[in-house]
């Protein structure tokens, strides 16, 4: 409500402040829910990878990309979360943090870097089906550093 001196009443004032703050809390409920939610489910689909070409190309989060960082670009899950990737097809697993946005291709779920291609054994096929599952490093521990992973023989 205006008042005649074109100011809105205090009452006004106080709904419109407590319908914007329920509906923040409430997004933030929203947000954390499916997260929470997102920790337990598997997604399965195609995995395809950054060429090494890609290599100091600046991401969606602002990193820039290099082909030996297990990183990957995944088109929900925030920046920063470490993402489990297994290749059901020769049991190869790796463990990479969302940096970056994509892919967009159809049936894509994940664009992996490089290296932890190389780790899943892909290189070679360019693409793969692959099970991707959020990796809780409070119950699984730290995820493993990229020189401590032995290198695949294909």
């Amino acid at each position: 409500m205006i008042n005649d001196k074109g100011c809105a009443n205090k009452g006004a004032r106080e709904f419109l402040f407590k319908g914007v703050g329920r509906l923040l809390s409430l997004s933030f409920i929203i947000f954390h829910l499916s997260f929470s939610l997102a920790i337990g489910q598997t997604q399965k689909g195609i995995a395809s990878y950054y060429g090494k070409r890609a290599t100091g190309r600046k991401t969606s989060s602002g990193e820039r990309l290099h082909h030996d960082s297990l990183t990957c670009a995944h088109r929900t899950h925030p920046f920063g979360t470490w993402l489990k990737v297994v290749n059901p097809r020769n049991g190869q697993q790796v463990v990479v943090k969302v940096n970056d946005r994509g892919p967009f291709g159809p049936g894509r779920i994940i664009d992996l870097s490089w290296s932890a291609a190389r780790q899943l054994g892909i290189l070679r096929r360019g693409i793969a089906d692959v099970e991707v599952t959020v990796y809780d490093p409070l119950t699984e521990g730290p995820p493993p550093p990229a020189d401590s992973i032995p290198p695949v023989q294909y």
